[in-house]
């Protein structure tokens, strides 16, 4: 698929300096898309590609990782994101998904002339880092990876199963709203308005979402690909269990169960409730005797009420070292997320040779082979995900070979210099397809 093209690109074999890629996010750490684009990033450079790094809000102390220009940008950037929201105070929004409205007026003509890229590539850059209109400023080709659905929805980063995304949002559930007229129309509209005829190239973290995206108006004429996220494999990598356990505190002898998310008590679209619910099926089969769940990612620590199990809650992890050695502990990781782009923490428990237990959507389908390398349960059947998550500690009693088929199919699939390839690829085929269209006749 093709689509107008408004200004005329440099030419991939004509440029005089490596290829200049600059990449552009909300955010360098705390979550799984912020980690993403550092690791991509670091993975181009070892390639020989030009690939800075520019977010909004910096929050390491990477020399590498740039801030926007400006000496107020790091004070504008937290404003941003809270007047971003200002147009949400209108409704009683429901907590289904964090909503971006994208409205604030923002400049990049600035980064264009400090970097003079060859390619933009757009990461996760909600909560107010980039405007909608913002990426008519781009005088480059542009890929955009799509990290959540925001992108094709009128405002929400996930639907909650909604499909008006499909035709032009209006009446939004999670505005509770019942005027087609409302805010999630209005970003819709302006989305369609401001990006029509430019050249944007997008790549879908899963075919799930790539699908959602093609049958989104707003996308629908654009180029979609499928790359997955890659993780850097010398962070997470197995520790042999009984090591592991003891950094951690945890049992010696007792089966583990891992779930982890950003806010993992909270957000309903996490699936902790689904979890709670297989637990209780494991316990009335008598399978749960000596089952222990360790919770991570919530901002409370602390023991989790009412589960009748043993249980601890060890709140953010941010060391990835600390967070491969609680995978390493774990017999199995559960994700029940009942709504996923992709699902990092399935490759993250998987690369440190612990098996996997999801439900079949999303990201975790195309992760999983199921009954390999793991389990892919019946959506929000807590019956199946009780009967996944025997399964899986049977397999590990019986030896490694479940966890080792785990690791192999990250290290053949998602190690992050497999998928900084295929950006590469991509990059060259862009600025390949650009020369090519403005070379003359012969």
């Amino acid at each position: 698929m093709s689509n107008t093209m408004t200004t005329e690109p440099r030419s991939d074999a004509h440029r005089e300096h490596p290829l200049r890629v600059l990449h552009l996010s909300s955010y360098d750490a705390h979550d799984g898309a912020a980690r993403g684009s550092t690791w991509l990033t670091k993975a181009l450079l070892s390639r020989g590609i030009e690939a800075p790094l520019v977010v909004g809000r910096k929050r390491t102390n990477d020399p590498t990782i740039s801030s926007l220009p400006g000496k107020i940008a790091p004070f504008s950037a937290r404003l941003r994101m809270k007047f971003d929201r200002l147009p949400l105070q209108l409704y009683h929004k429901s907590q289904e998904a964090f909503w971006t409205v994208g409205w604030l007026p923002s400049r990049v003509d600035r980064l264009m002339r400090e970097f003079a890229p060859d390619i933009v590539h757009l990461h996760w850059v909600g909560a107010g880092f980039l405007s909608i209109a913002a990426l008519k400023q781009f005088d480059c080709p542009v890929v955009w990876t799509l990290r959540d659905m925001w992108t094709f929805t009128g405002g929400c980063h996930y639907t909650a199963g909604c499909q008006r995304y499909q035709q032009t949002c209006g009446a939004c559930p999670q505005l509770r709203s019942h005027r087609d007229a409302d805010l999630s129309r209005t970003i819709w509209n302006m989305k369609q308005r401001h990006w029509q005829g430019l050249d944007l190239w997008f790549v879908a973290i899963s075919h799930w979402l790539a699908e959602c995206a093609r049958s989104s108006p707003l996308l629908s004429a654009f180029p979609i690909e499928v790359i997955p996220n890659g993780i850097d494999l010398g962070r997470f990598q197995p520790t042999v269990k009984s090591v592991a356990r003891q950094a951690w505190d945890l049992p010696p002898d007792r089966p583990i169960i891992v779930y982890g998310a950003m806010r993992a008590l909270q957000d309903p679209r996490k699936g902790y409730p689904e979890l709670i619910a297989a637990i209780r099926k494991l316990k009335e089969t008598g399978r749960a005797a000596d089952l222990m769940l360790v919770v991570f990612g919530d901002p409370n620590v602390g023991e989790l009420p009412d589960l009748e199990i043993a249980s601890r809650n060890v709140g953010y992890v941010g060391d990835d070292q600390q967070l491969s050695r609680l995978y390493s502990a774990a017999d199995v990781a559960v994700v029940p997320s009942l709504e996923e782009a992709f699902g990092k923490t399935v490759v993250e428990a998987m690369a440190c040779g612990t098996p996997v237990v999801a439900f079949d959507i999303g990201g975790p389908r195309d992760i999983i082979t199921h009954l390999h390398d793991g389990f892919l349960a019946q959506p929000q059947s807590a019956d199946d995900l009780a009967r996944g998550i025997a399964w899986a500690l049977d397999q590990v009693k019986h030896g490694p070979a479940l966890g080792e088929r785990a690791r192999a199919k990250v290290e053949a699939e998602y190690d992050i210099d497999v998928v900084a390839a295929s950006y590469e690829r991509l990059y060259h085929r862009i600025l390949s397809r650009t020369h090519n269209m403005f070379a003359p006749d012969t």
